[in-house]
């Protein structure tokens, strides 16, 4: 199967799509020889596969490399492409990618409905296009990759696409990257980064409302007013659609010396940061997967997390749920962190590393592969 997978936005691998895209490729290259599979992408972003041989590397030129330019090289130039390339299908790892009219069978895989359910998520534009463009092209895909079941039933809701179209394939993580960490490691990463108390964690771009770090911050700022944590607030992430707001209500916080804006964090260091952290904060009120928590319990650290959208799905039996759209519960669940137990800290600790090691980036490519075959097999039967 002679298979091209686009990787031309995937923001040097920053972003939860890069991340999903490199993961992806290399699961497939691991255990999937049957798929000859090439990769679509911007010459700057070709280190991040070292797996990938030379000659099944397409260029996309530096021109098309942001924004609605990316979009029209997507729309108007890999069709041509994937013709002179004599690729038998291509895969679309995000929605806003998809080909409208495609040459060769298409695969997509949806990360989440999100123009359909946050609708101050995006500018007028945006979501006009997600929510009307997106679900005509999509219904015209020939398979969907869904990244969790609260995603597959949303495509089919939202977006209108036949059911037997969509598949459900849970995200994986690195479980050589994500694991506990020796406790020497984590006292030399404390003292690199002078964290000297103890601190809850949000990884996430700084992105308003989505991310919903502003009552994050409140609530967190109520607990320590109240005396109920002694630590700190620390907030990575880079800087993205209204991280202004997010900026100004750290500043304006009472206990703002307690809350750290790091800015966007080194992958190398992201399993140090959650196995350091006293309990990962997950306050979203929008999410196709939610990779950090998965991460997070894989490190062996507490998780707490919103109860929407497929949160509760991923956060899994050791999680805390709260409702994001109200301070007083996520303070509520902050303070059930910083009280809990030594026995209930360990059995929840022990409970998320089991849980997390059920999702793997090979069990992903699996049901990838298969999709390919039917996909492929559908095609040639017709």
């Amino acid at each position: 199967m002679k298979v091209l997978l686009s990787a031309g936005m995937i923001q040097g691998g920053r972003s939860g799509v890069g991340r999903y895209v490199i993961s992806l490729a290399a699961a497939l290259v691991e255990a999937h020889p049957e798929v000859e599979l090439h990769l679509a992408g911007m010459d700057e972003d070709r280190h991040l596969f070292p797996f990938l041989k030379d000659e099944r590397w397409v260029s996309i030129p530096p021109r098309f490399s942001r924004g609605p330019l990316n979009l029209l090289w997507h729309q108007a130039l890999l069709p041509g492409v994937l013709k002179r390339g004599r690729f038998e299908l291509v895969h679309i790892p995000s929605y806003r990618r998809m080909l409208a009219f495609s040459p060769v069978p298409q695969v997509a895989t949806i990360h989440d409905c999100a123009p359909f359910i946050l609708r101050d998520k995006y500018d007028a534009y945006r979501g006009w296009f997600g929510r009307v463009l997106v679900p005509w092209i999509a219904r015209r895909v020939d398979r969907i990759l869904a990244v969790s079941e609260m995603t597959r039933r949303d495509v089919i809701r939202f977006m209108g696409v036949e059911e037997g179209k969509v598949r459900t394939a849970l995200n994986g993580i690195d479980h050589e990257q994500f694991r506990p960490q020796a406790a020497a490691d984590i006292a030399a990463f404390r003292l690199r980064k002078r964290l000297d108390r103890p601190f809850f964690l949000f990884v996430a771009r700084l992105e308003h409302p989505a991310k919903n770090h502003v009552r994050l911050i409140e609530a967190f700022s109520n607990l320590v007013a109240s005396g109920g944590f002694q630590g700190d607030l620390v907030l990575p992430g880079a800087p993205w659609h209204g991280s202004e707001v997010i900026e100004a209500a750290v500043a304006a916080s009472p206990v703002r010396e307690r809350i750290r804006l790091e800015g966007f964090v080194d992958n190398a260091d992201l399993a140090l940061w959650y196995a350091a952290a006293d309990a990962l904060v997950f306050p979203s009120l929008m999410e196709g997967f939610g990779l950090p928590l998965l991460e997070s319990q894989a490190c062996g650290t507490r998780v707490a997390s919103s109860d929407s959208t497929s949160l509760p799905e991923v956060s899994g039996p050791a999680g805390i749920l709260f409702d994001g759209l109200d301070a007083k519960s996520i303070e509520a669940a902050m303070r059930q962190m910083a009280t809990m137990d030594s026995i209930e800290r360990k059995h929840r600790e022990e409970q998320g590393i089991e849980w997390a090691s059920n999702f793997t980036w090979k069990a992903h490519a699996e049901i990838a592969a298969g999709i390919y075959r039917e996909t492929l097999g559908n095609q040639q039967h017709n």
